[in-house]
């Protein structure tokens, strides 16, 4: 992935969790709020905190750094000061996530007449969230059966086979794992898809010359 890496999906994640409440009343409101097993809203952020506590640390500037290790960065209601560095960080990132998407589209748009027009599809329509049925490989052939989600291209699995293989990176784990976003290539041969993959994180490279899709 030279695009969507997992540390630009890492990233994403904390951009996603760097949000407050609009009022007092709002996260006074919240503070009312018990899930189904008792757990009050405050240990859900804590929680969550917690467990996002590195990435939070690797992508927020060190100012922030204070209010994660306290805990407080979410299980309060914000300063103006920290809701003032948040407003920054995001309006910065969302800059940056708008230049990246425009630079891989301005490159794949140079190269999409040139491309088979099954891996077009992959670009027109999406196989977002569909999870990984099943992986099968041979010398010179790659199966996989992607499961159909209401909020992608098909509602039913999907079948994709690529053959005359040339290359190819595997994660350990695949079957199981859940199609986040892909980047396409054009090479002297055919194409080289690269998909990122959560449930583990991962990446898979496949360099091919053909592929079929079908649904099943």
């Amino acid at each position: 992935m030279k695009y969507f890496t997992q540390n630009w999906y890492r990233e994403m994640q904390v951009y996603g969790f760097l949000t407050f409440p609009d009022s007092k009343e709002d996260w006074e409101e919240r503070l009312n709020w018990k899930y189904e097993d008792g757990t009050s809203y405050i240990e859900i952020l804590q929680a969550e905190l917690e467990w996002r506590k590195d990435d939070l640390l690797t992508f927020l500037p060190v100012s922030f750094h204070p209010y994660i290790f306290d805990g407080s960065l979410k299980t309060g209601y914000p300063s103006k000061e920290l809701r003032k560095m948040a407003e920054e960080w995001n309006e910065n990132y969302q800059s940056r996530s708008h230049d990246l998407s425009k630079q891989y589209m301005e490159q794949f748009e140079e190269i999409k007449e040139k491309l088979p027009s099954q891996v077009l599809e992959i670009h027109k329509k999406s196989l977002h969230d569909g999870e990984v049925l099943s992986f099968s490989a041979s010398e010179s052939t790659i199966t996989l059966i992607i499961a159909g989600t209401s909020i992608g291209w098909y509602d039913t699995n999907v079948k994709l086979t690529f053959s005359d293989v040339e290359k190819c990176l595997i994660p350990e784990q695949l079957e199981g794992s859940w199609w986040l976003y892909n980047e396409i290539y054009k090479t002297e041969t055919g194409f080289e898809l690269h998909v990122l993959f959560d449930y583990p994180l991962s990446e898979l490279m496949i360099r091919a010359r053909e592929l079929k899709i079908e649904t099943l």
